[in-house]
Protein backbone atom coordinates (compact mmCIF):
# COMPACT_ATOMS: atom_id res chain seq x y z
CA UNK A 1 0.00 0.00 0.00
CA UNK A 2 1.59 3.32 -1.02
CA UNK A 3 2.22 5.98 1.60
CA UNK A 4 1.94 9.71 0.89
CA UNK A 5 4.05 12.26 2.75
CA UNK A 6 3.58 16.01 2.39
CA UNK A 7 6.67 18.25 2.43
CA UNK A 8 5.54 21.85 3.02
CA UNK A 9 7.53 24.62 1.37
CA UNK A 10 7.68 26.47 4.69
CA UNK A 11 9.66 23.61 6.28
CA UNK A 12 12.35 23.37 3.61
CA UNK A 13 15.91 24.49 4.32
CA UNK A 14 16.70 27.74 2.54
CA UNK A 15 20.00 28.97 1.12
CA UNK A 16 20.20 32.68 0.29
CA UNK A 17 22.97 34.87 -1.03
CA UNK A 18 24.19 36.76 -4.07
CA UNK A 19 20.68 37.32 -5.39
CA UNK A 20 19.70 33.61 -5.29
CA UNK A 21 17.11 32.12 -2.94
CA UNK A 22 16.94 28.32 -3.04
CA UNK A 23 14.57 26.06 -1.10
CA UNK A 24 15.91 22.51 -0.87
CA UNK A 25 13.79 19.39 -0.98
CA UNK A 26 16.86 17.17 -0.48
CA UNK A 27 20.43 17.62 0.74
CA UNK A 28 22.26 20.09 -1.48
CA UNK A 29 25.40 22.22 -1.24
CA UNK A 30 26.08 23.38 2.31
CA UNK A 31 22.77 21.93 3.48
CA UNK A 32 23.19 18.27 4.44
CA UNK A 33 20.63 16.01 6.05
CA UNK A 34 21.69 12.34 6.16
CA UNK A 35 18.04 11.29 6.13
CA UNK A 36 17.32 13.33 2.98
CA UNK A 37 19.99 12.51 0.40
CA UNK A 38 17.75 10.96 -2.25
CA UNK A 39 14.25 9.80 -3.11
CA UNK A 40 14.27 7.03 -5.67
CA UNK A 41 16.49 8.25 -8.52
CA UNK A 42 16.09 11.87 -7.43
CA UNK A 43 19.16 13.35 -5.70
CA UNK A 44 18.37 17.09 -5.75
CA UNK A 45 15.23 19.20 -5.83
CA UNK A 46 15.60 22.97 -5.62
CA UNK A 47 12.94 25.67 -5.90
CA UNK A 48 14.97 28.74 -6.92
CA UNK A 49 14.37 32.46 -7.43
CA UNK A 50 17.16 34.48 -9.07
CA UNK A 51 17.14 38.27 -9.07
CA UNK A 52 17.27 40.03 -12.44
CA UNK A 53 20.62 39.48 -14.14
CA UNK A 54 21.92 37.16 -11.40
CA UNK A 55 23.76 33.96 -12.45
CA UNK A 56 24.60 30.76 -10.62
CA UNK A 57 28.19 31.10 -11.82
CA UNK A 58 29.93 29.00 -14.47
CA UNK A 59 30.27 25.37 -13.42
CA UNK A 60 30.53 21.85 -14.83
CA UNK A 61 28.37 18.74 -14.49
CA UNK A 62 29.13 15.13 -15.35
CA UNK A 63 27.02 11.99 -15.47
CA UNK A 64 23.79 13.58 -14.20
CA UNK A 65 20.49 14.62 -15.75
CA UNK A 66 19.14 18.02 -14.70
CA UNK A 67 15.68 19.29 -15.56
CA UNK A 68 14.79 22.93 -15.00
CA UNK A 69 11.13 23.92 -15.20
CA UNK A 70 10.84 27.72 -15.56
CA UNK A 71 7.75 29.01 -13.78
CA UNK A 72 8.11 32.78 -14.10
CA UNK A 73 10.43 35.16 -15.91
CA UNK A 74 13.17 34.03 -18.27
CA UNK A 75 16.30 32.03 -17.57
CA UNK A 76 19.26 32.44 -19.92
CA UNK A 77 21.46 29.39 -20.51
CA UNK A 78 25.08 29.89 -21.58
CA UNK A 79 26.54 26.77 -23.19
CA UNK A 80 30.13 25.52 -23.40
CA UNK A 81 30.72 27.52 -26.60
CA UNK A 82 29.34 30.74 -25.09
CA UNK A 83 25.99 30.58 -26.92
CA UNK A 84 23.18 32.15 -24.90
CA UNK A 85 19.71 30.63 -25.11
CA UNK A 86 16.70 32.34 -23.50
CA UNK A 87 14.49 29.86 -21.63
CA UNK A 88 11.14 31.57 -20.93
CA UNK A 89 8.45 30.54 -18.47
CA UNK A 90 6.61 27.44 -19.60
CA UNK A 91 9.80 25.77 -20.88
CA UNK A 92 11.38 22.58 -19.54
CA UNK A 93 15.15 22.43 -20.03
CA UNK A 94 16.67 18.92 -20.07
CA UNK A 95 20.42 18.64 -19.64
CA UNK A 96 22.12 15.28 -19.99
CA UNK A 97 25.61 16.08 -18.69
CA UNK A 98 27.09 12.78 -19.90
CA UNK A 99 30.88 12.93 -20.18
CA UNK A 100 30.89 16.60 -19.16
CA UNK A 101 29.02 19.88 -19.70
CA UNK A 102 30.30 23.35 -18.75
CA UNK A 103 27.65 26.08 -18.55
CA UNK A 104 26.02 28.90 -16.65
CA UNK A 105 22.43 30.00 -16.09
CA UNK A 106 21.13 33.40 -15.07
CA UNK A 107 17.94 35.38 -14.86
CA UNK A 108 17.34 37.71 -17.77
CA UNK A 109 18.13 41.37 -17.13
CA UNK A 110 14.43 42.21 -17.51
CA UNK A 111 13.36 40.64 -14.20
CA UNK A 112 13.72 37.77 -11.73
CA UNK A 113 13.38 34.13 -12.76
CA UNK A 114 11.61 31.42 -10.77
CA UNK A 115 12.46 27.82 -11.61
CA UNK A 116 12.40 24.33 -10.14
CA UNK A 117 15.37 22.02 -10.72
CA UNK A 118 15.46 18.25 -10.27
CA UNK A 119 18.60 16.10 -10.60
CA UNK A 120 18.74 12.40 -11.42
CA UNK A 121 21.90 10.28 -11.24
CA UNK A 122 22.59 6.98 -13.02
CA UNK A 123 21.93 3.66 -11.32
CA UNK A 124 24.72 1.35 -10.21
CA UNK A 125 24.28 -0.96 -13.21
CA UNK A 126 23.71 1.73 -15.85
CA UNK A 127 26.15 2.05 -18.79
CA UNK A 128 28.97 4.65 -18.74
CA UNK A 129 28.02 8.27 -19.50
CA UNK A 130 27.53 9.06 -23.16
CA UNK A 131 27.73 12.32 -25.06
CA UNK A 132 26.08 15.34 -23.40
CA UNK A 133 22.94 16.92 -24.79
CA UNK A 134 20.69 19.90 -24.08
CA UNK A 135 17.06 20.18 -25.18
CA UNK A 136 14.26 22.64 -24.53
CA UNK A 137 10.59 21.68 -24.49
CA UNK A 138 7.88 24.31 -24.69
CA UNK A 139 4.99 22.83 -22.67
CA UNK A 140 1.50 23.92 -23.67
CA UNK A 141 -0.38 21.01 -22.10
CA UNK A 142 1.16 17.90 -20.53
CA UNK A 143 4.58 16.42 -21.22
CA UNK A 144 6.35 13.24 -20.13
CA UNK A 145 10.06 12.63 -20.78
CA UNK A 146 11.75 9.26 -20.40
CA UNK A 147 15.20 9.97 -19.00
CA UNK A 148 18.46 8.28 -19.94
CA UNK A 149 18.33 6.37 -16.66
CA UNK A 150 16.02 3.40 -17.34
CA UNK A 151 12.68 3.46 -15.55
CA UNK A 152 12.73 7.16 -14.69
CA UNK A 153 10.30 9.71 -16.13
CA UNK A 154 9.67 13.40 -15.56
CA UNK A 155 6.18 14.74 -16.20
CA UNK A 156 4.68 18.21 -16.37
CA UNK A 157 0.96 17.74 -15.69
CA UNK A 158 -1.71 20.42 -15.82
CA UNK A 159 -4.88 19.02 -14.31
CA UNK A 160 -8.37 20.29 -13.65
CA UNK A 161 -10.25 20.11 -10.35
CA UNK A 162 -11.18 16.69 -9.02
CA UNK A 163 -9.50 13.32 -8.75
CA UNK A 164 -6.04 12.72 -10.22
CA UNK A 165 -4.10 9.45 -10.29
CA UNK A 166 -0.35 9.54 -10.95
CA UNK A 167 1.30 6.84 -13.05
CA UNK A 168 2.58 3.88 -11.10
CA UNK A 169 6.08 3.64 -9.68
CA UNK A 170 8.03 2.64 -6.60
CA UNK A 171 8.88 6.29 -5.86
CA UNK A 172 6.78 9.22 -7.08
CA UNK A 173 7.83 12.78 -6.23
CA UNK A 174 5.05 15.28 -6.96
CA UNK A 175 5.86 18.99 -6.71
CA UNK A 176 2.94 21.42 -6.86
CA UNK A 177 3.94 24.49 -8.87
CA UNK A 178 0.47 26.06 -9.11
CA UNK A 179 -2.92 25.40 -7.55
CA UNK A 180 -3.36 22.66 -4.97
CA UNK A 181 -3.41 18.87 -4.68
CA UNK A 182 -4.85 17.31 -1.56
CA UNK A 183 -3.47 19.36 1.32
CA UNK A 184 -0.44 20.45 -0.72
CA UNK A 185 -0.39 23.98 -2.14
CA UNK A 186 1.98 25.67 -4.60
CA UNK A 187 5.55 25.16 -3.43
CA UNK A 188 4.78 21.97 -1.49
CA UNK A 189 5.75 18.45 -2.53
CA UNK A 190 4.23 15.02 -2.02
CA UNK A 191 6.39 11.91 -1.78
CA UNK A 192 4.58 8.69 -2.66
CA UNK A 193 6.50 5.60 -1.54
CA UNK A 194 5.45 2.17 -2.77
CA UNK A 195 3.86 0.95 -5.96
CA UNK A 196 0.11 0.85 -6.49
CA UNK A 197 -2.75 3.19 -7.31
CA UNK A 198 -3.11 6.51 -5.51
CA UNK A 199 -5.97 8.98 -5.88
CA UNK A 200 -5.48 12.66 -5.00
CA UNK A 201 -7.89 15.55 -5.39
CA UNK A 202 -6.92 18.80 -7.09
CA UNK A 203 -8.50 21.98 -5.73
CA UNK A 204 -11.14 24.12 -7.45
CA UNK A 205 -8.53 25.81 -9.69
CA UNK A 206 -6.80 22.55 -10.59
CA UNK A 207 -3.03 22.17 -10.32
CA UNK A 208 0.22 22.26 -12.23
CA UNK A 209 2.61 19.48 -11.21
CA UNK A 210 6.20 18.42 -11.75
CA UNK A 211 6.38 14.65 -11.20
CA UNK A 212 9.52 12.49 -11.03
CA UNK A 213 8.73 8.76 -11.14
CA UNK A 214 11.17 5.93 -10.42
CA UNK A 215 9.92 2.50 -11.54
Amino acid sequence: MPTVRRLPSSERPVTEGGGVCSRHGLSFGHHYDPARTSFGALVAHNDDVLDAGVAYGAHEHRDVEILAWVLDGTMVHTGPDGTETPVPAGTLQHLVAGTGWHHDERAADTGPAHLVQVWVTPGMDDPPPGEPSLTHHRVDGDLTLALRRPGVTVTIARIGPGEWRPGDGTFRHVHVTRGSLGDAVAGDSLEITGAGPVALDAGPDGAELLVVTTA
